[in-house]
């Protein structure tokens, strides 16, 4: 099969050459032009590799499935980029936006396989009509692809469906993976491995980073309370004093908590030195905010002295930092409520997850059995 598809290869090939900055000069004004060239990049390189057929059935079921993680996005309004084909790793879309929540995440996640299965069911009659077994490879590689993708591990689409239910299942997705790696080493898996335990890493700190959020945000709700106030004041001389006690007193501090320490193990520790490193930075940034709001001209409505005008050091501060503060709230509501979802939600989702790996395993088997009595008109070994 291989052999028969060189000359094929071949002719392709010479057109591409030819005609490559022709093509390019289209594609990169289409909007889906990335699309089709990385898909025409991939195609090649899997016909190289594995033959034509192979090539077409495996890009078009890669196609189809990455489909189905478009049209779930745009039913939840989420934008994204078009679809990009890697040879020898599949295919991948970008999303514009972040899921607001895991359950949509899930939804976006489960529609990738649910379209994959349904690219190959029609190669089943096609296959009981011809006796073609490119079909029933079109099937076996469906399935298998599918089913492998809803393994429990970030950021496969198994590990983001499986993340409303709990992301610790990563956990006992990584341990399985890992063992496969074992006695089936492959680069593909071990990248696979080594992104499911940057996923479940970065989970274990979630809760760090959300405790450190939240002194972030008192601290900065503290400086904008102290913005508003100043211009109140008869005389300054008492929070001079006052800010510049709390910026020496802050840098003595965080000073003393200068130290490493081991993730996890000494989370508390190093939460203290952050927030030691936080009450310095705001200590600074009111001092200086003081500063200069002292050293600024007073401007007044019409030159009524009655009437002053706020100054634009505290305005243009207090517009920074209130939009500083909605970003921090805006991560500290994600990292604290992101994988909330009601006990409903968790059942259909594990009803719809199970399903789907259960009729996608029935295939698997069913296409590795046919396949097994084609095996020699296939070519493969």
């Amino acid at each position: 099969m291989k052999n028969q598809s060189r000359p094929f290869l071949i002719a392709v090939g010479a057109f591409l050459l030819t005609n490559l900055k022709w093509l390019i000069g289209i594609l990169k004004f289409s909007k889906f032009g990335a699309t089709l060239l990385s898909m025409i990049l991939s195609f090649g390189a899997y016909a190289l590799f594995y033959g034509w057929k192979f090539a077409v059935a495996l890009v078009y079921l890669i196609f189809v499935h990455e489909l189905g993680h478009l049209i779930a996005a745009r039913q939840k309004g989420i934008p994204t980029s078009p679809a990009i084909f890697m040879p020898f790793v599949g295919a991948f879309i970008s999303m514009k936006e972040q899921p607001r929540d895991a359950k949509t995440e899930a939804y976006l996640a489960y529609g990738g396989p649910f379209a994959g299965l349904l690219s190959f069911l029609p190669a089943i009659p096609l296959y009981w009509y011809t006796g073609d077994p490119f079909w029933i490879l079109v099937v076996s590689l469906g399935a298998t692809l599918n089913l492998f993708n809803l393994l429990p591990i970030s950021p496969l689409d198994g590990g983001r469906i499986v993340s409303v239910l709990s992301p610790k299942i990563w956990f006992f997705g990584l341990l399985g993976l890992a063992i496969l790696l074992i006695f089936s080493p492959s680069p593909m898996l071990l990248l696979i491995l080594i992104f499911g335990l940057i996923s479940w890493w970065n989970h274990l700190r979630e809760g760090y980073q959300a405790e450190l959020l939240a002194y972030e945000r008192d601290k900065l709700q503290e400086i904008l309370a102290q913005l508003k106030l100043w211009p109140q004041m008869d005389s300054f001389g008492e929070v001079r004093a006052q800010l510049y006690f709390a910026k020496q007193s802050a840098a003595s501090h965080f000073h003393e908590k200068r130290g490493f320490t081991i993730p996890l193990l000494q989370d508390q520790t190093k939460l203290k030195r952050e927030k030691a490193r936080l009450d310095l930075q705001y200590a600074e940034l009111a001092w200086n905010l003081f500063q200069a709001w002292e050293r600024s001209p007073i401007a007044f409505n019409d030159g009524d002295p009655l009437q002053p005008l706020p100054a634009p050091v505290l305005r243009q501060a207090t517009e920074q930092g209130e939009e500083k503060l909605q970003k921090i709230e805006t991560d500290l509501q994600r990292l604290t409520t992101y994988y909330q979802a009601p006990a409903r939600t968790k059942w259909k989702v594990l009803a719809a997850y199970l399903g789907l790996a259960l009729v996608l395993s029935v295939f698997f088997l069913f296409g590795t059995e046919i396949m097994e009595f084609h095996r020699p008109a296939l070519g493969t070994s």
